[in-house]
């Protein structure tokens, strides 16, 4: 028993959970030190969890600011877009005087104003089938904060092949959706969204993540989920990203700090219109080419 203490203490030290939280982030966190589900030890554990936000958009700003606000220790954002006047409708991280500059930078300064105590690593580049798994890899949890439903693939699958919970959100219109993904407890975005294949469960190496163009059908298809700025250029409300990414960053923190129930195993969908939500029971397909039902 004693043993086994000590192990865990050497295991907490490592991640930094046992340092004590200075009188600045005493202040700063006040209102997490006394929440039930969070307090100190959660929020030592916010502090050394390293987050990945991909795409800082409409729903990568709010989820970014906000796990920024909560003190996450590291946070990557990548994105290798600039910042545009049609995009400040709705993607809150960026200003006016932001146009033309890269979104992870513009993000990044914001962040830096907000929470100077948070390490911010910007990567501006496009995620591709030969750079997801190596971009994952450093980040306890991964967020979903894309525009596209092959890009969408090609994330899921590098976060089953490395083994990393990834929290997905969608948007469109007035309407939003919502679901995490743990390895080994519920069924992965491929499981839910890539439709019945004859393809072959396939042993997904770690560093050689490979997703074909045709891995994701037409948006009409079997893995019609929603796009926030896809080619059509659908139109959506400018509060819509907020919501999906408000929730989006509570899955993070829920599972950063072990509290509640993440959204595993139900896909959460939100219709702002009639100011309804409803949730769906999805469960993992053993024929999934990804996670293999796992």
């Amino acid at each position: 028993m004693e043993r086994r203490g000590a192990q865990r203490r050497q295991a907490e030290q490592a991640l930094g959970l046992t340092a004590g939280l200075t009188a600045e982030e005493i202040q700063r966190y006040g209102r997490h030190l006394c929440l039930a589900g969070v307090g100190e030890e959660g929020q030592r554990r916010i502090r050394s969890a390293r987050a990945l936000v991909v795409g800082v958009g409409g729903l990568g700003s709010p989820i970014a600011l906000y796990l920024a606000a909560a003190g996450v220790g590291v946070l990557g954002m990548a994105d290798p877009d600039v910042v545009e006047l049609s995009n400040l409708q709705r993607q809150i991280a960026h200003g006016t005087d932001s146009l033309g500059a890269p979104k992870v930078e513009s993000a990044a300064h914001r962040i830096g104003d907000l929470n100077p105590g948070v390490r911010v690593d910007a990567v501006a580049m496009k995620l591709g089938r030969d750079n997801a798994a190596q971009l994952v890899a450093g980040y306890d949890v991964v967020v979903d904060a894309l525009d596209s439903l092959r890009d969408r693939f090609i994330l899921s699958d590098a976060c089953v092949a490395m083994g990393r919970p990834m929290v997905h959100g969608a948007v469109s219109g007035w309407m939003g959706e919502a679901m995490t993904y743990v390895p080994g407890r519920g069924p992965c975005y491929r499981c839910v969204f890539g439709g019945a294949t004859d393809v072959a469960a396939t042993d997904v190496a770690a560093a050689d993540v490979v997703v074909r163009d045709d891995d994701c059908p037409s948006a009409d298809g079997a893995c019609a989920g929603l796009e926030e700025d896809g080619p059509e250029a659908l139109g959506v409300l400018s509060s819509v990203p907020g919501v999906i990414g408000a929730i989006e960053a509570t899955e993070v923190l829920k599972l950063i700090t072990g509290a509640g129930e993440p959204l595993v195993g139900r896909l959460l969908l939100w219709d702002g219109m009639r100011m309804k939500f409803d949730q769906i029971e999805v469960k993992a397909d053993p024929a999934c080419r990804a996670c293999g039902g796992r």
